[in-house]
């Protein structure tokens, strides 16, 4: 019901905002309420949905996200109070795993968002002055997917205050859809569509066991590499910003990520795969402490335990708070996300795995 009037809401906004194509644009999808172009330069609609798109834009909250995961070991190694350091273990461990799945859910519109590009092949649906608006294909958006993602969050999880975590929700979907049509990136039918996949997956991946990500983030690999290398009319220009295998390969070092820390949630593979089991929606418990049922974990009084000899117990604490933030793997894991991320980039520089001709015409570059 919220992803309707979500919906419904969008549409009656933008029909009186903006009720007839006021660029001069081209219909590229015909004129059909759904299919046609409404990108608006006049009065202070692109001014807002500019200042939206920097907010919820997919590629902000994965880069976002991932800076804070590669700081989070910080919450341990500043820590000077061993009184304090087991709940703060396990406030650590519980939003390591909260932050694993928020990328994982960020990059859905990275690497499926584009993947269903090739499959679904629906155009953008503006051509303005002489130039398509964005990449070549719009369905599904997935900006919308990512708004979808983040508003079924805040309805679900409601993490703060719960009637207005899920007004804020609808506001965000809302807010997505209304800035993808209004700067001509997408149709209605494209954000509608992204929305709904959106929502759809934030449930879906919350109530699967964790270590079906793994299988979810293959799968994903498999479907965007086969649709977009068969994909004949996908030929790009030299250096193109729009290259979606670019696209997919960039997002697909962000799950690499996902997958170097996810199957390292426990310290030992039995006390992993007592977390993995479980799905995301019960590891979110507040009342869950992730690390009780630990065979390590029951010397950890002891192991933080003041002794009568201060620099043995100031020794000993630091090689726990070592242990448990788990820098060299850390460091191993970020050294493979680089690398696939720096891979994308050397894709497009060369054209790697992709058709070129210096006859393709390229769109507008993305935000």
């Amino acid at each position: 019901m919220k992803l309707l009037f979500t919906i419904l809401t969008f549409l009656t906004f933008l029909s009186i905002a903006n009720a007839a194509n006021s660029a001069n644009c081209t219909n590229v999808n015909g004129d059909m309420f759904m299919n046609k172009c409404w990108k608006n330069d006049e009065s202070v609609l692109p001014l807002m949905a500019s200042f939206i798109m920097q907010f919820v834009n997919p590629r902000t909250v994965a880069i976002s996200t991932t800076t804070i995961l590669f700081l989070l070991p910080a919450i341990l190694l500043l820590s000077n109070s061993p009184t304090v350091y087991p709940a703060l273990k396990n406030k650590y461990s519980q939003l390591r795993i909260i932050l694993i799945h928020m990328l994982h859910r960020s990059a859905y519109p990275l690497v499926l968002g584009v993947g269903l590009y090739a499959v679904f092949r629906q155009r953008r649906p503006c051509f303005c002055d002489g130039a398509p608006v964005g990449s070549i294909y719009g369905m599904p958006s997935g900006d919308a997917m990512a708004g979808g993602i983040l508003g079924a969050f805040l309805i679900d999880k409601a993490p703060f205050y719960p009637k207005l975590a899920r007004v804020l929700g609808v506001c965000v979907m809302i807010c997505v859809c209304f800035e993808r049509t209004i700067l001509g990136f997408h149709t209605i039918g494209q954000v509608v569509t992204g929305t709904s996949i959106g929502f759809i997956l934030h449930f879906y991946s919350t109530r699967v066991p964790q270590w079906f990500i793994a299988v979810d983030i293959l799968m994903q690999w498999i479907l965007s590499a086969i649709a977009l290398q068969l994909d004949p009319a996908l030929i790009y220009s030299p250096n193109d910003p729009n290259n979606l295998w670019v696209w997919f390969i960039w997002g697909a070092s962000f799950q690499v990520l996902v997958l170097f820390l996810l199957f390292r949630v426990g310290k030992s593979p039995l006390d992993g795969w007592r977390v993995l089991k479980q799905s995301m929606n019960k590891m979110s418990k507040d009342d869950l402490n992730i690390q009780s049922d630990s065979a390590e974990d029951h010397l950890l009084a002891y192991a933080i335990k003041p002794s009568h000899d201060m620099i043995e117990s100031d020794e000993r604490y630091k090689r726990r708070i070592s242990k448990d933030a788990d820098i060299p793997y850390t460091f191993i894991a970020f050294i493979a996300f680089f690398a696939v991320n720096f891979l994308s980039f050397c894709m497009q520089q060369w054209g790697w795995l992709v058709h070129t001709s210096d006859s393709a015409a390229g769109g507008t570059p993305m935000s």
